[in-house]
Formats: C-alpha cells, sequence, structure tokens
C-alpha cells in the first residue's frame, strides 16, 4: 500500500518543483545576500548592521535588472532621504538642544511632508521618508548628531545593496530576458486555450472558463510588461546585449485585441444558411493559431526559432476559400446588415492574427540562440 503511494507523491513533488523552479531558484540568492551581508556588518561593527542585511534582501530581485533597479532606488532615497532629513535634525537641535518631544515632533513633521510627497510623485523616492524617520527619531536615541545617523544609514545601506547587487550577479544569475521568454510563454498557452471556447456558443456555460483564461492571460502579460522593464534596464547597463524587449510585449497585446475581437465577432453563431459550411473551417483554422501559439511559446523558452505557420497559411486560406464560395453562391443576400458584418468580422480578425503572429515570429526567431560553427 505505501509502496503504491510513493510514486505518486514523488510525482507531485516533482511536478511543484518544476512548476516553482523560479520561486526556488530565488530564494537561493536572497538568502547568500542575507548571510554575506550579516558577515560584512559583523566585521566592519556596523552600529544597526540589520539594516545592511535587510537592503541586501530587498535588493536582491528575481532578475539582475531588478536587482539594478533595486539598489539605485535605495541609495538615492537613502541619500536624498537622509541628506533632507539630516539639514532639518541639524536645526531642530541648533533652535532647542534640549531636543524635547514637541521639538522632535516639529522636525519629523518638516521632514516627512516632503519627503511623502516626493515618494507619491517619484517612486524612486519611496524609501526617503523612512531614511527621514529614522535619522530623525533615532539620531537622538543613539546620542548622535542627525548628520552622523544620516552617514551611518547611508553606510549601512550602502553595503546592503553591493551585497545584494554582486550576489544577483555571481550565484545563480537569472536574466530578465529569460524571464520574460516565461512570461510570454505562458501567455501564449493561455491564449492558446482561449481560442477553441470561442467557438462554443453556449457561452453561458464556459463563461468561468473564459473568464479565468483571460486572466490568467492578462496576470502572465503584467509579468511580461515588468520583465521588459528590467530587460530594458539590463540592456542599458550593459548587463545584456538581447534584443530589444518590447516588440515583444506589443505584439503579444495585439494578438490578444485580435482574440477578443473574435470572440466578439463569434458571440452568436453564424447565419443558419452557411453556417455549418463555415463552422468546419473556422474550427480548422482556430486550432493552427492554437498550435502556432503553443509553439512558438515552446521556441520561447527553449530560446529556438519559431515553427514554420504554414499551417496557418493553409487553414485561414481554406476559411477564405469557403467565404469566397458562400459569397458566389449568393448565400449572403437577404441578410440582416449585423449578420453580413459579423461573418465578414471574423475573417477581419483572423488575418489580423496571422499578421501579428508573422511579428511575434520574427521577435521570436530575433531572441533564438544563434547556433555556434562547427569545427573545422
Amino acid at each position: 500500500m505505501t509502496e503504491a503511494v510513493k510514486p505518486s507523491v514523488l510525482g507531485r513533488i516533482n511536478a511543484w518543483t518544476e512548476r516553482r523552479e523560479g520561486e526556488l531558484r530565488h530564494s537561493v540568492p536572497v538568502t547568500a545576500a542575507a548571510l554575506f551581508a550579516f558577515a560584512v556588518a559583523e566585521t566592519l561593527a556596523l552600529p544597526q548592521g540589520y539594516w545592511a542585511v535587510f537592503t541586501a534582501v530587498l535588493v536582491t530581485q528575481a532578475s539582475v535588472g531588478g536587482s539594478v533597479k533595486a539598489a539605485l532606488d535605495w541609495l538615492v532615497s537613502t541619500l536624498g532621504g537622509g541628506a533632507y532629513a539630516a539639514a532639518v535634525g541639524t536645526a531642530v537641535h541648533w533652535l532647542d538642544p534640549t531636543a524635547d518631544a514637541f521639538s522632535v515632533a516639529v522636525g519629523l513633521g518638516v521632514a516627512l511632508t516632503p519627503l511623502a510627497f516626493l515618494a507619491a510623485v517619484r517612486p524612486t523616492f519611496r524609501f526617503a521618508p523612512v531614511t527621514g524617520v529614522i535619522v530623525i527619531l533615532v539620531a537622538p536615541v543613539q546620542h548622535l548628531s542627525p548628520l552622523e545617523s544620516a552617514i551611518n544609514r547611508l553606510t549601512e545601506i550602502s553595503i546592503g545593496g553591493a551585497v545584494g547587487l554582486v550576489v544577483s550577479l555571481m550565484i545563480l544569475p537569472a536574466r530578465a530576458s529569460g524571464i520574460l521568454n516565461q512570461a510570454a510563454a505562458r501567455a501564449l498557452d493561455n491564449f492558446a486555450a482561449v481560442l477553441p471556447l470561442l467557438l462554443r456558443f453556449d457561452r453561458a456555460y464556459i463563461q468561468h472558463d473564459l473568464t479565468a483564461r483571460h486572466d490568467a492571460a492578462l496576470n502572465h502579460l503584467a509579468k511580461l510588461t515588468l520583465a521588459v522593464e528590467e530587460a530594458k534596464r539590463e540592456r542599458a547597463s550593459f548587463l545584456s546585449n538581447e534584443p530589444d524587449p518590447e516588440p515583444v510585449l506589443r505584439t503579444l497585446q495585439r494578438l490578444r485585441a485580435d482574440i477578443i475581437m473574435l470572440g466578439r465577432a463569434t458571440a452568436e453563431p453564424l447565419p443558419d444558411t452557411f453556417h455549418d459550411r463555415l463552422a468546419e473551417a473556422l474550427r480548422g483554422a482556430v486550432e493552427a493559431i492554437a498550435a502556432s501559439f503553443r509553439g512558438i511559446g515552446a521556441s520561447l523558452e527553449d530560446r529556438r526559432p519559431p515553427p514554420s505557420l504554414m499551417p496557418v497559411e493553409k487553414a485561414l486560406a481554406h476559411y477564405a476559400h469557403e467565404v469566397a464560395e458562400v459569397r458566389e453562391a449568393g448565400q449572403t443576400r437577404g441578410l440582416a446588415g449585423e449578420a453580413i458584418g459579423r461573418t465578414f468580422a471574423v475573417g477581419f480578425a483572423l488575418e489580423q492574427l496571422k499578421i501579428n503572429l508573422k511579428d511575434l515570429a520574427s521577435r521570436t526567431a530575433e531572441r533564438a540562440r544563434k547556433k555556434q560553427p562547427s569545427a573545422a
């Protein structure tokens, strides 16, 4: 009995591990960054070394590009917030050397108001208010001047940021381009799952599945958007020579719009006079496009050239031929304008899908690893 259960449990563990591979990989550099920052803080006997550890953990992001941004944000926020709070604290101390509660409260308000406003306007400075509070409130407790407190915070956070950045580059470095490819592949998988549902005219029974697939695609597009920003940062920092990531995001957004347009056009069955004739050709076109979505997604993940789009070309040509036959047979005569409009909207949506699929295939080819020349 126990032996029969073991393979199933192991299989589930392996499946979970594969599904969470990225998260498991990320936990390694985060832990390493925290330990290294702690070791450095202890070696240098920093007064509040936990700030170095705290910063190292926050700076170590899922990708190198994300770590670069987090490190710069922390440094800029600490420098700006600490310098301003040190100036305010120094002025308050000069006006009231006793530093009673009222004076500290006034200094806190004067320091925090502009820093909070700046953080709301520029997310880069989102940590500045925290630094300002620390400088104003902690300095008197430690019997330090505001300037000394600000210098200590800057030192500790700079060390933590540097450790986090170095660890991100040295231990299991994850490039944003890989995260981008994976997010794009997952979005394409959900696009492929949506397409067959669009040919189900009992939408009330499948609405839950349809909404869930659209929501999942949107979630992966959001991850893709973040990965694009991080990939652009890696390119700007000369940490990557990958192609421009923006076209991949734009193309997937256009494909999603095409799918929505196709869904609206197929919300009701085609006119009875030719529904059966076109339904089979439409199903073939949708299946070919869905297969291409999955094939291109796998190619993006594996960094290889995209599959041929010939099956899509043939399926769409067959559908266009069937539509032309319907028109020549006069089966569209006497139909309401709305019915004719929906019929041709289906063809237009399919053509747009083909155009954007070609564009995505080109972007996938650009991102494929170039084959190394064989040795002579």
